[in-house]
């Protein structure tokens, strides 16, 4: 249930909302649409951003395994998975990697999940600044473009670069799929 809730988007199209309605036709003002209950969608699909740098090649089984479960969730025609090394910014694509190419954000609602480390594979060493600063840039042309990151990191809160959860809510994974919000705002 964790994995559907973090891959789904909450929008205002289920039933006529009537509670609000009445409150509306209270004002005496026209009314310009319904008002909806908020409902939970994956019409809008997934990106998977799946990292393939250093300190990831333990990992490569369980990104597959999440990767499965994300297909099986969302579908197999609504998710696509694109790989890099450390950071998607400049370098990524769907197959081999002489093949990558710069990112671009998918179509505005898509849920694009990372897959990652955030380089941060050697205890007491942490990441580059620079890298730091592809993540917020890759953070905020996703919400510029419609959609909203979420980090699945494969260490526990305690080893997790604090910078990951204040550009993105991230919840920390085991064999049996991720578990455990570690952002105050998950989606």
């Amino acid at each position: 249930m964790t994995l559907q809730t973090l891959l789904s988007r909450v929008v205002p199209e289920g039933r006529i909302d009537t509670d609000r309605l009445l409150e509306l036709l209270t004002t005496g003002r026209p009314l310009l649409g319904l008002p909806r209950l908020p409902v939970r969608t994956l019409r809008f699909g997934v990106q998977i951003l799946v990292d393939l740098g250093a300190g990831m090649e333990l990992f490569a089984e369980d990104q597959e395994m999440i990767i499965t479960k994300i297909r099986a969730i969302a579908g197999t025609h609504a998710t696509s998975v694109l790989h890099f090394g450390d950071s998607p910014l400049h370098r990524i694509g769907p197959g081999a990697g002489w093949t990558w190419r710069p990112y671009r954000p998918p179509a505005p609602g898509t849920r694009v999940v990372v897959l990652s480390n955030f380089a941060n594979h050697i205890p007491d060493r942490p990441a580059p600044p620079a890298l730091r600063d592809e993540w917020r840039q890759l953070c905020e042309l996703l919400r510029r473009g419609g959609c909203r990151p979420v980090a699945l990191v494969p260490l526990p809160a305690s080893r997790r670069p604090h910078w990951v959860t204040a550009l993105m809510p991230a919840l920390c994974w085991d064999r049996t799929g991720p578990a455990g919000p570690t952002h105050p705002a998950l989606p």
